[in-house]
């Protein structure tokens, strides 16, 4: 009885929320401005009907749970972290937003038998036709890898078709999530899913044998997810991967005839390159540290001159288009400045509470809560302000909507800048210390030849 009664207490999970729903509307808007570009794949893999268990890797903390949420249009009921739950009112507002509380290890032994509650409701969630979230590595990373999956899933997935003599239909979909830069605002986010996981398939095996089945469970997850993301094992090399990926995903998108440069593209293109690479060092383990070495002095060069493969990658540089691109953001100075001066404050401030954070990963989160909570604090503050100056109305709302037009505006013209400028450091460093120009271009021509070399030569073992 007073189980039931604990159960009830959230009850707002085991159903749609219209008033959630309600509430998305802002968030999702928020959301939707917060990346340069959203792009979604695999959304037919995703069953009309519940239960679903979304599956996805980890690197952004929150942001995670609503690049699912919001790339496929339901309401999902998500576990994280319980050491975020700690402040009642926070607390009271994570449940509300359906999110339920995990304890680990690290959250004191004494705190565990919490999680009973919290799959007792993510069950009931289940057994409504509702969907829930957890992220199978049960802890986030900076690395574009998979970490080893915990038993979170397994567990609640039998624990509720157990209770229904195994009749609930539950699915558990896999999920991959990309960041072009996980850690900022304008980022590129790639959302993959991938086909259901029918998890009565393992109903004999967990029957005979409850954690075996769990184990194969988790197994078949992880061949699932890993096709889904830019998997990058080796971890001795995994910066020289990643300058590679990023070095030569044009050269190779033009050498395998993928189409345009689209972020589906990339991913097809990073995917090929990282296997390239595995197979390359498990072939030729010799012939690796020769490369890493050449990656590693050109990462260097890069930094020093500060520059990007962007710039570095351009055949030919044009004085005549550097001073024209120049000529027009000049032109667009002033549209800079204002949106600049009117979005100080909303911009840069949740970019000094974030330096105090060791854990890159919270950045967005802290910078997106933001968005949401403060932004339109601030820009109230401002259009009062107007308001008390500026004696006729359409002229008052005609700045409270440029507030955020020019604010995005703002950085798109910053964004635009900072590519010009190294341009003009490339031919600068050309200009004037022509042997170290010659070096950097040298370095780039040669891994790219020699990473032709390691894709064909894989491409040929392959087929």
């Amino acid at each position: 009885m007073e189980k039931e009664k604990e159960l009830n207490k959230y009850k707002h999970l085991y159903k749609h929320s219209k008033l959630w729903n309600l509430l998305s509307m802002y968030i999702r808007l928020m959301h939707n401005l917060f990346y340069k570009d959203i792009i979604v794949e695999g959304k037919q893999n995703v069953p009309n009907e519940g239960p679903l268990l979304f599956a996805p890797n980890h690197q952004n903390a929150l942001m995670d749970a609503l690049a699912v949420t919001f790339s496929v249009n339901k309401q999902i009921v998500f576990l994280a972290r319980s050491d975020i739950f700690k402040k009642g009112l926070i607390s009271k507002f994570l449940i509300f937003l359906k999110i339920l509380p995990v304890f680990r290890i690290r959250d004191g032994k004494e705190n565990l038998t919490n999680n009973d509650l919290t799959f007792e409701i993510a069950s009931r969630v289940l057994e409504n036709k509702q969907n829930i979230g957890i992220f199978p590595e049960a802890r986030h990373t900076d690395k574009r890898r998979l970490l080893n999956l915990k038993k979170a899933i397994p567990r609640l997935a039998f624990m509720a078709e157990e209770k229904n003599d195994f009749k609930l239909n539950t699915r558990i979909v896999p999920v991959g999530i990309y960041y072009s830069r996980y850690n900022r605002m304008r980022s590129i986010l790639h959302v993959r899913y991938g086909v259901p996981i029918q998890v009565s398939d393992f109903k004999e095996e967990y029957l005979e044998n409850p954690q075996k089945g769990m184990a194969s469970l988790r197994t078949a997850m992880d061949e699932a997810i890993r096709p889904l993301i830019i998997d990058i094992r080796s971890i001795e090399l995994y910066d020289t991967y990643e300058s590679i990926r990023r070095l030569y995903v044009k050269n190779l998108i033009r050498r395998f005839k993928l189409g345009k440069l689209t972020q589906i593209n990339k991913f097809k293109a990073d995917k090929i390159t990282i296997n390239a690479l595995e197979l390359y060092e498990k072939d030729h383990p010799d012939k690796i540290p020769e490369i890493k070495q050449k990656v590693e002095e050109y990462e260097a060069l890069k930094t020093k001159y500060r520059l990007s493969d962007q710039s570095i990658e351009k055949p030919f540089l044009s004085l005549f288009r550097i001073l024209l691109n120049t000529f027009i953001l000049f032109i667009s100075l002033p549209a800079f400045i204002y949106g600049l001066v009117n979005n100080v404050f909303a911009y840069f401030t949740p970019k000094i509470l974030v330096l105090k954070i060791k854990d890159k990963q919270f950045h967005s989160s802290i910078k997106f809560a933001w968005a949401i909570f403060v932004f339109p604090i601030i820009y109230a503050i401002q259009i009062l302000i107007v308001a008390l100056i500026v004696p006729k109305f359409w002229m008052v709302l005609a700045y409270a909507i440029s507030l955020p037009i020019f604010g995005l505006l703002a950085r798109v013209i910053f964004e635009w800048f900072t590519i010009i400028l190294e341009d003009f450091r490339l031919l600068r460093l050309r200009n004037l210390k022509p042997s170290k120009y010659k070096k950097i271009k040298e370095l780039h021509s040669n891994l790219i030849l020699e990473l032709d070399l390691i894709v064909t030569h894989w491409n040929r073992k392959s087929e």
